[in-house]
């Protein structure tokens, strides 16, 4: 049994998502561009190749397709391959 509180689902055909790993400041200024693996009211599946890694509880601001800029948190983080994570976002607002 599964203790997931929000329905999966798969995001729009080319839809990417960019992230800002600095959460403070007022401009958005995304250093990373990931793939959206999977969407649900309270955040998204993302994979990226990117030589920063990102930690679990990380506050960062995402742009999710189309969506508005959001602030967030890293949920969790697995490590693919050498540069390639693997990431869940826990929307915050």
């Amino acid at each position: 049994m599964s203790d997931r509180r929000f329905l999966r689902y798969q995001p729009d055909a080319q839809s990417v998502a960019l992230i800002d790993t600095r959460a403070s400041g007022r401009e958005f200024k995304p250093t990373i561009t990931a793939i959206i693996l999977n969407e649900s009211y309270s955040g998204c599946a993302i994979v990226f190749a990117d030589n920063e890694l990102m930690k679990k509880g990380a506050k960062v601001k995402i742009k999710i397709g189309p969506l508005e800029i959001m602030k967030a948190e890293v949920a969790w983080c697995k490590v693919l391959e050498e540069n390639i994570q693997k990431v869940g976002i826990r929307l915050t607002e």
